[in-house]
């Protein structure tokens, strides 16, 4: 696979990518249960598509930066022609890279593909393969099964839950290599005083774009979430959060799922665990801060912003910088990502120095930069460096998009293979 998709995966990595076989499959709540264990997930809506044409390249994306898809099927309706042909690929990649693929079935026979079969003949052998494929994927998860008999709502969150685990018991390892991760962890967990019982604690987590801070917040999610009652990580909170004078519970109530667990919380007085990424203003930071009170003492709020003044003005007392990695730390980093490995070759150090500090020591610039020159020659490290430096000084959105450019046609010849 072109070296493209790597420069992908490490600018806007998920974690789940959800394919349905039609609107009865997409109709079964699950991605909210992902979301409120802090599971980032992709909902794909390819099988809207009726006609036969490759996957488009914004789905092609969100499934290569996935580390799982899970696919679900009913047979009540006729499946896709846009499904069949994302189930293809699926499962392709389900065979040639690690993506691990997780079927769940809502009624006894998975799929009814004759309908379309009809439309299409010359498809029929390639859908059923991919089809008798998904089923043989699925005799490897005891939770792929028919969810027919099995109290759907209460099997969904438990399949939810058992994603949840997977993604907790590889976190702790994914994370703790992380160079600076040790460091600021040490730290971190002496304001979260997780020992104490007696207050609700709100610390914040400030830092400019890119240094790192939802990496933390991730890391801490991953580590801690199950020892409270509730938890929810709320990822776009300067989308969702619209509070006004008159914001009440019944407001709250009409929010998206993941505000529901928080009044929930309020109602049970439960212990718990939230993490609000992407404060933007005043208004919301003091409102989560405030809402705080909710929780039963024990809990923890994390708000992460760029602004320390917001956190401050929003009465949150315990407050955490992230700054930028220390200079060994970034060159560790960058040699994960440029050559799988903690030090750069001898003879590309001077390079590498030069690469780390182009991207200013930004965690999520570092990881573009080395995952973009991996496996490239001297030559193309030099002049690719040499285009970086002219536009140096640029917000790291306009880098990424720099450098997308510079491998547009890898990435169009990768979408077409």
């Amino acid at each position: 696979m072109s070296s493209s998709y790597s420069f992908l995966l490490a600018g806007r990595e998920l974690d789940v990518f959800l394919s349905f076989s039609g609107k009865i499959a997409l109709d079964v709540n699950f991605g909210y249960d992902l979301s409120r264990n802090g599971i980032k997930a992709f909902k794909s809506e390819s099988w809207k598509e009726s006609n036969f044409k490759p996957i488009d390249q914004r789905t092609l994306e969100a499934l290569t930066e996935s580390k799982v898809a899970v696919v679900m099927t009913s047979d009540e309706e006729a499946s896709s022609v846009g499904f069949l042909e994302e189930l293809i690929v699926i499962v392709e990649f389900q065979e040639k890279r690690s993506l691990t693929v997780i079927p769940i079935f809502l009624t006894k026979h998975p799929l009814d593909v004759e309908q379309v079969s009809q439309i299409f003949p010359e498809r029929a052998i390639i859908w059923k393969t991919a089809i008798a494929k998904l089923e043989s994927i699925a005799a490897q998860y005891s939770f792929s099964r028919n969810l027919a008999v099995m109290h759907g709502t209460h099997r969904i969150k438990q399949i939810a839950d058992d994603i949840r685990l997977m993604f907790l018991s590889s976190a702790s390892s994914d994370f703790k290599g992380l160079a600076g991760m040790d460091r600021h962890m040490k730290a971190f967990y002496a304001l979260l005083a997780l020992e104490s019982d007696r207050e609700v604690r709100t610390i914040g987590i400030w830092g400019s774009s890119g240094v790192g801070k939802t990496t933390l917040a991730r890391y801490t999610y991953a580590e801690i979430s199950v020892k409270f009652q509730a938890h929810v990580f709320l990822e776009n909170v300067k989308e969702m959060l619209l509070p006004s004078e008159n914001f009440e519970e019944e407001d709250l109530r009409s929010l998206d799922h993941e505000m529901n667990e928080m009044a929930e919380a309020k109602k049970k007085h439960r212990k718990v665990f939230l993490i609000a990424d992407g404060v933007n203003n005043i208004e919301q930071g003091k409102w989560i801060a405030e809402h705080a009170n909710w929780f039963a003492p024990g809990s923890r709020v994390i708000l992460i912003t760029q602004e320390k003044s917001l956190l401050v003005e929003s009465g949150v007392n315990h407050v955490y910088e992230v700054g930028s990695l220390r200079y060994d730390e970034a060159l560790q980093l960058f040699s994960r990502f440029a050559f799988t490995q903690s030090y750069p070759p001898p003879d590309f150090e001077r390079l590498s120095v030069r690469a780390v500090q182009l991207a200013g020591f930004l965690p999520v610039a570092i990881r573009l930069f080395g995952s973009f020159l991996n496996g490239r020659d001297k030559e193309e490290w030099e002049a690719t460096l040499l285009k970086l430096n002219a536009k140096q000084g640029k917000d790291i959105t306009e880098v990424w998009k720099i450098m997308e450019a510079l491998e547009d046609k890898d990435i169009v010849e990768a979408s077409q293979t």
